[in-house]
């Protein structure tokens, strides 16, 4: 996965702290301790685009007279599903906090 705070990779198994359970949780990056989620509306979307378009596959498949009805309803289901799968990204629930440092030293050495 990649952190959308500090643009660094990071695995599923380096994750230590999550809260929230479902469509609405968040895991936190180890590398710069901010929260990131994922939009719950979307991932809703992309379960529906998926298995409605996996019913009227079958059901089509399955009833030769009703595949002009099902085809269409299918092919909208993908699309549902790809474009919501396109915009479901990891965003910032909650950055952290910054530290101010004092890098006036170092600034001055180079003026």
């Amino acid at each position: 996965m990649l952190c959308a705070h500090c643009s660094k990779f990071f695995g599923v198994n380096d994750v230590k702290n999550q809260r929230g359970k479902g469509f609405g949780a968040q895991l936190q990056c180890p590398h710069c301790d901010a929260w990131l989620g994922k939009s719950p509306l979307l991932s809703r979307f992309k379960m529906l685009g998926f298995y409605l378009a996996v019913v009227a596959l079958a059901y089509g498949y399955f009833t030769p007279e009703m595949r002009s009805l099902t085809t269409p309803i299918a092919i909208l289901a993908v699309m549902v599903l790809l474009v919501s799968h396109m915009m479901d990204h990891l965003k910032v629930v909650e950055a952290p906090e910054k530290l101010d440092i004092d890098d006036s030293e170092h600034r001055q050495k180079y003026r």
